[in-house]
């Protein structure tokens, strides 16, 4: 029997999001993949999220312990820099003894004898440091040093994120375990009468929303533009754009998966014009629930979407306007992306990764 150590601090933030997500749905899935091993559910929280983080639904299982250490918000980006720098205290001292340690997406401690497994969404903090704040980036580029010296295993969450990271780490031991969808977003009900073009993220510019309001008021569509998302950074020009044309665009702010789900239904197509992604697991969402999707033709969308989804190229407003003014009179086209996105969803789940998981953790 193994001892793994997990680290759920990214799931500090009720209203998940993409790496919130990923993190929070394998984890689950592992659970139930694997009865055998014990884990250990690690993570610092804030004294305000610490009720809710030693409390997540991973507790009902009785191989699983929660390690949850209460930080003051402020300290968590000096606490982070602090332990790196000083390489201590080993992180069996905090936890007792483990045979894996795997970070999601934050720290990566110095141990004592315990194999290190990393995590790595995107590389977007060295290949776009200007789409980042620079504390992001610089915390970012610290850790993606420390995992280059130290990980046993790396993992990524598509092939071109892979290839990214061995472009900066050429030696590491890489594999790509891709996300799946939540089961909400599995079919359920009969699809809504179509009322609005749906697009899901982070308002943020590597996600190119501003391009995407540009060629939406350039199209002369007549459906509304709702835009999901929590307001992230560098947007102030995009709050002002908004709000001038709030006939036209509604946002939304973060909304539930509960409700979600009820929004995709209702969205004639999807478009997610992302200048980078990791993997983006919207589109996914979207296919599962037999929406159209548009999105971008670079980075690991390709993967996610296979020949389900039409491909636009997001440095060109043009290339996305013609793209909703084609989707969004073409009710055949419509029909056709829908049958084979549905069919591309299917080829991911997290109970699939979970299982290359678990039998990775088992080679270590």
């Amino acid at each position: 029997m193994k001892t793994i150590c997990i680290d759920i601090s990214v799931l500090n933030d009720k209203n998940k999001t993409g790496v919130g997500v990923y993190t929070y749905e394998l984890i689950k899935s592992l659970l139930e993949v694997n009865k055998t091993d014990k884990f250990i559910l690690f993570g610092f929280s804030t004294f305000q999220t610490y009720e809710y983080l030693n409390n997540l639904e991973f507790k009902k299982y009785p191989n699983v312990e929660m390690k949850i250490l209460k930080l003051p918000a402020k300290l968590f980006r000096t606490t982070f820099l602090l332990w790196q720098k000083l390489n201590l205290p080993k992180i069996e001292s905090l936890i007792g003894p483990i045979d894996i340690f795997h970070s999601f997406n934050w720290n990566l401690p110095p141990v004592k004898s315990a194999k290190l497994v990393a995590t790595i969404f995107d590389m977007t903090p060295i290949l776009f440091p200007k789409l980042h704040l620079g504390k992001t980036v610089q915390l970012d580029k610290i850790r993606l040093q420390r995992i280059k010296q130290n990980a046993d295993l790396v993992i990524t969450i598509s092939e071109n994120s892979k290839k990214d990271f061995l472009q900066f780490a050429p030696k590491k031991q890489v594999e790509v375990i891709y996300p799946g969808a939540s089961s909400l977003f599995e079919k359920k009900t009969n699809k809504k009468e179509s009322e609005y073009i749906l697009s899901v993220g982070t308002i943020e510019p590597r996600k190119n929303i501003k391009g995407l309001i540009g060629a939406y008021l350039a199209s002369g569509i007549k459906e509304k533009l709702v835009l999901v998302g929590n307001w992230g950074w560098q947007n102030s020009d995009l709050k002002v754009l908004i709000e001038k044309n709030k006939d036209k665009i509604i946002l939304t702010g973060f909304v539930p998966d509960e409700d979600l789900v009820n929004l995709y239904q209702g969205a004639s197509f999807f478009v997610y014009p992302s200048f980078y992604e990791g993997f983006g697991i919207p589109i996914l969402e979207a296919m599962s629930l037999e929406i159209p999707v548009i999105a971008s033709n670079n980075s690991s969308i390709p993967e996610v979407g296979g020949d389900a989804i039409l491909y636009i190229d997001p440095q060109k407003e043009s290339s996305l306007k013609n793209a909703l003014i084609k989707l969004s009179t073409s009710e055949k086209l419509r029909k056709d992306l829908s049958k084979k996105g549905l069919i591309q969803a299917k080829k991911f789940s997290f109970e699939k990764s979970a299982k290359k998981l678990n039998s990775l953790y088992q080679l270590l």
